[in-house]
This record gives structure tokens, C-alpha cells and sequence, in this order.
């Protein structure tokens, strides 16, 4: 502080200290516009800073949207494919009872058809055991010589002739 300063004989010398304070005085000034600059550049920082911040929370936004859609999306994929799952359960429970059903109607024809060839053959059976004992009687009976075959016919030159089969 004691920079130049003229001594008197009551103090300093008033213009000494007069140049001095007007020396302080604008190195205080020039501190003062060196700070309102560093201000005005911080001012202008922010705004930026601000700005950029904005823009960022924007796009967080809209990331957080994206987000909730795919999040939507995939639930609802989610909930269609258990909904197909159980269609493709419930078709195939249905396929399964519907052969099934079929099944046991095929199988109720076939035992059916199986009884209805067992009495077919029976039915043959005793046919031909018909004609068997038929057959039987008829060469049993002795031949009766009194029995002759005639052939009718309707021409007059065969109308009066029997035809003698021995």
C-alpha cells in the first residue's frame, strides 16, 4: 500500500494519494468489467447448459416413451402368446377327444361287423348242414325205378315222347 507516496509534514502528500486511489479505483474498475465479463460468460454457460439440458430431458422423455411401448408391446406378446398356447391346447384336448370318440365308434363297427360275420357263418353253417343232411336223405332212399324224368318241351315232334334217364 505504500507505494509512491510522497511524505509531508502532516502525512502523505494529497496528490500522492489522490493518484493512488485513482489507481485503485480503475484497477478496481477493470476487476469490476473483468467480472461482469466472467458473468456474462457464465450467464451465457448456463443458457447453454439450460438449453442442453432441456434438450437432454427431451430425449430422456422420449426414451421413456419408447420404453413403455416396447414394455406394452412385449406384455401384450406375452399375453397373445399364452392366449395361442391355450388355443393350441384346447384344439389339440378337442382333436384328441374327437379321435378318441372316433376311435371307439370305429371300434363299436368293427365288433359289429366282427358279429355280424360270426352269425353270417353260423347262418352258412347250418345252411350247408342243411343241404348236407339234404343230401344225405337223398342218397339214402333207394332208387325208385317207378320215377322217370320227362322232358316237356313245346315242340309237337317231343310232346308225346318221355325221355327215359336211368
Amino acid at each position: 500500500m505504500n507505494r509512491n507516496l510522497g511524505k509531508t509534514l502532516f502525512g502523505f502528500k494529497p496528490r500522492d494519494v489522490l493518484n493512488e486511489f485513482e489507481r485503485i479505483d480503475a484497477e478496481y474498475q477493470q476487476k469490476i468489467e473483468a467480472m461482469k465479463t466472467e458473468i456474462e460468460q457464465a450467464k451465457i454457460e448456463l443458457k447453454h447448459s439450460e438449453e442442453k439440458q432441456v434438450e437432454l430431458q427431451k430425449k430422456a422423455d422420449e426414451f421413456l416413451v419408447r420404453e413403455r411401448m416396447v414394455t406394452d408391446v412385449m406384455v401384450a406378446a406375452q399375453i397373445n402368446a399364452q392366449k395361442i398356447v391355450e388355443q393350441a391346447k384346447e384344439k389339440s384336448r378337442l382333436m384328441l377327444e374327437n379321435s378318441e370318440e372316433e376311435l371307439k365308434h370305429k371300434l363299436q363297427e368293427l365288433d359289429f361287423l366282427r358279429l355280424k360275420v360270426a352269425r353270417f357263418k353260423e347262418e352258412f353253417r347250418e345252411v350247408l348242414d342243411n343241404y348236407r343232411v339234404s343230401l344225405e336223405k337223398i342218397k339214402e332212399t333207394p332208387d325208385d325205378i317207378s320215377f322217370t324224368p320227362t322232358l316237356i318241351t313245346k315242340d309237337k315232334a317231343f310232346d308225346s315222347k318221355k325221355l327215359d334217364i336211368s
